[in-house]
């Protein structure tokens, strides 16, 4: 039941929306709100249950969501760019029949229906059913390290701990700009953290924000913090290089993918009155459960994630056996273990026919633990590392090889910007971002200093840069560049 979310958002006064020249009041959400959650209410939504809501950013967006926490049920944020078939999927783990969004045919079993639609429904049919914890505040897909799709479900608790500790350390401003995923539970911080905290949401278009922003930075200039992916800041700095343009925005947050410390220097050419924040956290654990904000003159190449927010904990398991993953020397390695009060409270997992079943986290009594699968190294201070994904092993030959591992390898190569690297049936291949001069031959040499040849990318393709998904995240399944770029 998300009543202090609801709260927090019922106190806000002034603009609690922008989007273009329009602006939205508290006021006007709330009374907007307030008009579809009793339509929702009618037909089920309540606590306990799931309302799947699909869309990029708007100000529609945010009322929908808005107004699904006033009926204390949770909401379960879907990308506008994902699959009828996965929306549908989705929606029936939830336990849902309905989908709020743009208004389309029905398909696969589940309606959608766009605000004004629903709130004009005077009936009664159940759109929705029990399905998680009456304290759950959101659900969000993943394919967690299985590849299996399922729903972390999370409850208020964890993100109103979340949202405290990053509203103390990035709130100011007039609150933060809207442009990322709404499917990315990284969006959570710039949508409900300003709500929450009587600020504004500044919707920007999710497609041109880079472009827009290089032409007039102020809408990053006057926010209290940026939050973004390595990846997607790379973009806005060469578009901003391009133009000349450098922002003010205090806060830098940036999440999503590993953070290296190369692009580190890029970035503050760009912003250079920036504190820039690598905010590491999986869905499981309410969006961000470790914070490093990088210092002026750093060098090294993997920056640190750094360490736990207060309720929250974080411990080493051991390493499988037979992991072949980097070892640098100067510290404890294993996987992360996070416990404490941002862990979330499980996962919705289909049965046999795609009903949602909750299969929670286990723990001690009063304490859920989650292993993150994730490689990690705790130094001098407590600070953690990251090394990569346990998960993103795959057998070479016979031989294990970590992916990150060559990811990371490939990025610390000068003049390379980014790297990705996935593993197909004629084995690995490689997408580099360079710049011009970066050979596949350079980067082969340069794999081969501490990769034995298996590990080395049978394929590497190099090119100006990286096709990034509707996430902000590098793509592992690209197209290919021009011929000639290719080994």
């Amino acid at each position: 039941m998300s009543h202090e979310l609801a709260a927090a958002i019922r106190a806000g006064r002034g603009d609690a929306v922008t989007e273009g020249g329009r602006r939205t009041s508290y006021a006007q959400l709330l009374d907007d709100a307030a008009a579809l959650a009793a339509s929702l209410r009618r037909h089920g939504a309540a606590p306990g249950t799931v309302v799947p809501v699909q869309g990029i950013g708007t100000t529609e967006t945010v009322t929908q969501i808005v107004a699904v926490l006033l009926t204390g049920a949770a909401y379960a944020p879907v990308d506008s760019r994902t699959p009828d078939r996965t929306v549908a999927a989705f929606a029936r783990l939830c336990g849902a029949s309905v989908v709020l969004g743009a208004r389309r045919d029905t398909a696969h079993g589940v309606r959608w229906l766009d605000p004004a639609e629903a709130v004009a429904d005077a009936g009664r049919e159940p759109w929705t059913r029990r399905t998680v914890p009456g304290t759950t505040a959101y659900v969000i897909a993943t394919s967690g390290t299985s590849g299996a799709p399922k729903g972390v479900v999370v409850p208020e608790s964890a993100v109103l701990a979340y949202l405290g500790w990053a509203m103390a350390e990035y709130g100011g401003g007039y609150g933060a700009p809207l442009f990322t995923s709404l499917g990315f539970d990284l969006t959570v911080t710039s949508l409900l953290g300003p709500l929450v905290s009587g600020r504004t949401v500044a919707v920007l278009d999710p497609v041109r924000w880079p472009l827009d922003v290089a032409t007039d930075p102020r809408p990053f200039d006057e926010a209290g913090f940026v939050k973004l992916t390595p990846s997607q800041l790379d973009i806005a700095c060469r578009l901003m290089t391009e133009t000349g343009t450098r922002s003010r925005v205090p806060v830098l947050v940036v999440g999503g993918e590993a953070m290296r410390g190369p692009a580190v220097a890029r970035w503050r050419e760009r912003f250079p009155a920036a504190a820039i924040v690598n905010e590491y956290g999986p869905s499981e654990a309410a969006v961000g459960c470790c914070r490093y904000t990088v210092p002026d003159g750093f060098t090294g190449a993997d920056v640190p994630i750094g360490t736990p927010p207060p309720g929250v904990g974080l411990e080493l398991a051991p390493l499988p056996a037979d992991y072949a993953g980097p070892r640098e020397p100067g510290g404890e390695h294993g996987e992360l273990v996070i416990t404490g009060a941002q862990v979330a409270v499980g996962y919705l997992v289909p049965d046999a026919v795609g009903r949602g079943v909750l299969t929670p986290f286990a723990g001690r009594p009063g304490q859920r633990r989650y292993p993150s699968g994730d490689h990690v190294s705790r130094g001098t201070g407590g600070l953690f590392t990251y090394h990569g994904r346990i998960g993103r092993e795959v057998k070479v030959n016979g031989f294990r090889v970590n992916l990150a591992a060559v990811e990371s390898r490939l990025a610390d190569c000068p003049g390379v910007l980014a790297a990705a690297v996935a593993a197909g049936p004629a084995g690995l291949t490689a997408h580099v971002a360079a710049s011009p001069g970066i050979t596949p031959r350079t980067l082969r040499r340069h794999l081969l200093e501490v990769f034995p040849v298996y590990a080395v990318p049978a394929e590497i393709a190099v090119g100006p840069e990286i096709t990034v998904t509707e996430r902000g995240k590098l793509a592992t399944a690209m197209s290919s560049t021009h011929p000639e770029d290719r080994s």
